[in-house]
This record gives C-alpha cells, structure tokens and sequence, in this order.
C-alpha cells in the first residue's frame, strides 16, 4: 500500500477521529472497476502509460488529494510531462497561473491566495497543496479547467447556447438526474434537473477540452471530484468521443461507510461495476451532515 503509505505521511492535518478511521478493511485498498483486488503497481502502470488520467476525490478529503499529488509524480517519475487540469479553478484565472509560472515562482502557498481558493468556496487550499508542489517539482504545467461561473450561471439559466458534444442517452441522463437528486439530499425541485443535467454537461466538456488542448504533447491529468471522472458519462465519456485512439485511464478515489465492508456494498441495485477503472478506497474525512447544511442554506 505504498501510495496510501505516501498519501498518509504527506498530510499534515490532525489525525481522524476514531469513528472515522475504523478498522474497515477496504481502508487502503485497490480495486478495477469491476471489483477485482489489484496492486498498487498496476494502478501505477496504467497512470504511466494513458494519454489521459482522471482522478476523482471526495473535495474535502486531504489523502486523496495527497494521492492525486502522488500518482501525477508516479508519471512525472516515467518521464511524462503532463499538463495538470484543475476542476477548482475557471477559465477566467489562468492568467494566474500563467503568471505564476512566468515568475518562477515557488510559493505554492502564495498561489491559493492568488487563485481566490477558499474566496471561492473551495476546501482549504493548504489539502490541495501537495498537488501543486508535485506538478511544480516536476515542472508540470498547471491549467484551469472549469467555465467561470456566470457562464455557468447563463447556461443553465437557458440564455448561452450550449451544444453537447456527446450526447447523453435518456438512461444517462436519468441516472445523472438521480445522482443529482441524491447530492443535493432530495431538495431539488424537478424543474431544476434539466438545467443542471446541461451544466455538468458543459463543465465536463469544458474539462475535457482543456485536457485535449493542454495535453497535446503529453497528455494530461485532471484533479476533480469524482462525478466527473466518471467513464460512463463523465469527462471520459467526452473524451472518449473526441478522441476514440487515445488511452484513458480513469480513478475513482472512495470513502468508506459504517457498515460497508465488501466491494459490492458500494455498488447501485442492479450494478455490477463501478464506474471508473480503479477504484481507491480510504478513510472517511469528516463526519460533517451535508444535507444539513444543504437545508441550511437553501432555507428549508
């Protein structure tokens, strides 16, 4: 378990609270998609020799992002160079990391502040941090990766056209609009799922562009949450679609739950796979009640 091991010791947070980190035995583990144990290696292997490598983290879980950090330095380590795409941070601020990169600077801690990280609603910049010191120590490019938010807001409000560039069959958008009912604890009123379903669609074409146009020389890795890194109708769906002879390789970073000890616990009625290539299982980060604050929020 030598990323885990790497993932741990990177993090500089204060330990997880017992009823956290329970002895559940899937902690550390590696699996394919379809639910067959693997070794770190052949992760390590395929992230080595894909075009394109997709990372999907829980957002506020500092070791996947220690181990995101880690498998982009297993391909800087092979002698790759690829250009690292953020879901976190918008078109409308790659002039920041342009500029970033043109002072040579070395203050990753400096760039949060210039990125706007937490402004922006972000989990704290310093759990992403290992990502950018890994890309920065192998001089691998960094590049935003999402649209700015008042395009979003315009796409979804119906006012700026969108074109899919792959499109959705009506059992994919179905299981998108459940997903999103399920985020989103059963709050959403029906008439928000369609303008959502052409959001994530144009987020995650919006990825997949900056991979192909950033990635040309030497491929390119994206750091977003999982629901993107879906292969089934994620960022690797599009890609897939664009560019049919390139190798795509697609991780799937996984909290444990209470009582969830088996690979097949984390799978839908009705599935038998997960959808991603391999899939990382880890402690869980918080015991915050999402919903709770989703309610909250939107004041119900």
């Amino acid at each position: 378990m030598r990323i885990a091991a790497l993932a741990l010791a990177a993090l500089l947070t204060a330990p997880l609270p017992d009823a956290l980190a329970a002895d559940n035995p899937l902690i550390g583990t590696e699996w394919t998609g379809a639910g067959e144990a693997v070794a770190e290696e052949a992760i390590e292997e395929a992230v080595r020799g894909a075009d394109f490598v997709l990372i999907g983290e829980i957002h506020d879980n500092p070791e996947h992002h220690a181990i995101q950090a880690q498998l982009a330095r297993a391909m800087a380590e092979a002698g790759r160079k690829p250009a690292v795409v953020f879901e976190m941070v918008p078109q409308g601020l790659q002039g920041e990391l342009d500029a970033f990169e043109a002072e040579g600077s070395e203050d990753v801690t400096d760039l949060g502040r210039r990125l706007k990280w937490e402004e922006r609603g972000w989990p704290s910049w310093s759990t992403y941090q290992p990502i950018a010191e890994a890309a920065l120590a192998a001089e691998l490019p960094l590049y935003a990766g999402d649209l700015d938010r008042e395009t979003i807001r315009a796409i979804g409000r119906g006012e700026r056209p969108f074109e899919p560039a792959a499109a959705y069959s009506d059992a994919m958008r179905e299981n998108l609009a459940e997903e999103l009912r399920v985020s989103h604890c059963d709050l959403l009123p029906d008439e928000a799922i369609g303008p959502m379903i052409k959001v994530q669609q144009a987020r995650d074409q919006a990825m997949a562009t900056a991979m192909l146009d950033y990635g040309v020389e030497d491929g390119a890795v994206l750091i977003s949450g999982s629901g993107h890194a879906r292969k089934d109708r994620g960022v690797p769906f599009i890609l897939k679609a664009r560019e049919p002879g390139r190798s795509v390789v697609s991780i799937g970073l996984m909290e444990v739950h209470e009582g969830a000890a088996d690979f097949a616990d984390y799978l839908d009625e009705g599935e038998t796979a997960l959808p991603f290539d391999f899939v990382m299982f880890t402690a869980k980060a918080n015991d915050i009640d999402h919903c709770a604050a989703l309610k909250k929020k939107m004041g119900k």
